[in-house]
């Protein structure tokens, strides 16, 4: 995978913006296919590190476009949740404006009150009193309510204002990011299109020509695997070996240099993140000279391709489309960004 390095490196987190940009930059072209054995490996393994990148890169905007629709559906419940709300402080408000109107009426003789009449017709004075009395109280607690109604309203209304902002901008970041996902994978399948042409050509070699492309794999036969769970994550990673690269895929058939990280490390209880750059923040950072089996071997800058120590010489890693999971010697593999060791 060479001719991929010396790139500027893409800084965590990154902005939607400059992540399309990143990915959207201009890649290796197919103008004229090479004609030679070695132009057409060089131009392969050109193309497949520009895609991988590519292909690492799109997860990542999948993913942060899977956060941003949630956020957004949150958003928009909220605000419906707000509008619910003021709906029903408004109805409670004018019930009880309706409440204080009728009172005020009553104690002001606009309307027949029962116990004025009972007063004027001979009636029970206690009895005047207490209904009197009552409809003063009624009128003084429709008039809190009234009030403190008017004020609630007046607050859910504000809420349900930025609720709807708050709604609009997270869908307007979706539909940016949903945008620039779309463009990603058009990039994606352009350079898919010109991998296909160059590995036909590959295919149309002689066999002493193919030979080319595996003469640095290794054989896993020899690997000493260690005890407890790196031995079981490093038994599981080998086990993969002769499947196919496959973007996007986690196993158990197929993987990409991250997903067969991912998944090979769950079998020792460990949770990695999805994709390479993200793995290249986990565990402790080790020493080219100090590397053991298990560790994570990190390529290019920004990091997008991945592959796993099996000792001090070899590692384990998912190429590149048209390639299975194989061992190649660390140093071949590329330019050797970090190495993590995720455990101990």
């Amino acid at each position: 995978m060479a001719g991929a390095g010396g790139r500027a490196r893409w800084a965590a987190p990154v902005a939607v913006a400059a992540l399309i940009t990143s990915v959207l930059a201009p890649g290796p072209a197919l103008a004229q296919p090479p004609t030679t054995v070695a132009g057409l490996l060089g131009r392969y393994y050109d193309l497949s590190a520009e895609a991988e990148k590519v292909n690492e890169q799109l997860l990542r905007v999948q993913e942060q476009l899977g956060q941003k629709r949630t956020a957004a559906s949150a958003a928009t419940a909220a605000a419906d949740a707000a509008k619910t709300q003021a709906e029903s402080l408004r109805t409670r408000a004018t019930a009880a404006r309706a409440d204080m109107e009728r009172v005020t009426a009553l104690l002001s003789g606009q309307q027949g009150v029962p116990g004025l009449s009972a007063l004027m017709s001979g009636g029970n004075r206690d009895d005047v009193v207490t209904q009197v009395e009552a409809a003063m109280l009624a009128g003084q607690v429709s008039d809190r309510a009234v009030v403190y109604g008017g004020t609630a309203v007046a607050e859910a209304d504000r809420a349900v204002a930025d609720a709807a902002r708050a709604s609009e901008a997270a869908r307007a970041v979706e539909a940016e990011v949903a945008a620039g996902a779309t463009k990603v994978e058009q990039h994606k399948a352009e350079l898919d299109k010109q991998i296909a042409e160059v590995r036909a050509a590959l295919d149309r070699l002689t066999p002493d020509q193919k030979a080319l492309l595996t003469s640095s794999e290794f054989s896993g036969a020899d690997v000493k695997i260690p005890a407890g769970d790196i031995g079981a994550v490093l038994r599981f990673a080998l086990a993969q070996i002769g499947k196919p690269y496959l973007w996007g895929a986690v196993g158990p058939t197929a993987y990409d240099c991250s997903g067969l990280m991912q998944t090979s490390y769950r079998v020792g209880g460990i949770a990695l993140p999805r994709v390479s750059i993200d793995q290249s923040g986990v565990g402790q950072q080790v020493l080219r000279h100090d590397v053991r089996p298990g560790d994570l071997i990190f390529y290019y800058q920004p990091v997008h391709h991945v592959a796993m120590a099996v000792d001090n010489l070899r590692a384990l890693h998912a190429p590149s489309f048209g390639q299975t999971v194989k061992l190649a010697s660390i140093d071949a593999i590329g330019p050797i960004t970090v190495i993590r060791r995720v455990m101990k």
